[in-house]
C-alpha cells in the first residue's frame, strides 16, 4: 500500500530536520540538561522527585525522536 503524499512529506520534513546542525545542537543543549536534572543529590521532596522525572520523560521522546521516525518510516515502507 503506497504512503500517502502527506505522510511522506512528513517525514521528509523530519528527517530534514535531523540532518540539520541546530538539532544536533538541541539535542547536546538538551543532553546536558538532562544530565543536570538526573542527579538525584538535590532533590528535597517527593514533589521535585516526580517533576524530573516528568522533565527526563519529555527529554527522553526528545531523544528518542529520530529513531521512532526511522522505525515508523520503515514499517510504512514495508
Amino acid at each position: 500500500m503506497p504512503i500517502d503524499r502527506q505522510m511522506q512529506e512528513y517525514y521528509e520534513n523530519q528527517f530534514d530536520m535531523f540532518s540539520h546542525k541546530g538539532w544536533s545542537d538541541l539535542i547536546e543543549d538538551m543532553q546536558l540538561l538532562y544530565d543536570a536534572i538526573n542527579d538525584l543529590a538535590s532533590v528535597e521532596d517527593e514533589n521535585t522527585l516526580f517533576f524530573r522525572k516528568g522533565q527526563a520523560d519529555i527529554l527522553n521522546l526528545l531523544f528518542d525522536r529520530k529513531a521512532a521516525c526511522d522505525n515508523a518510516w520503515q514499517e510504512l515502507n514495508a
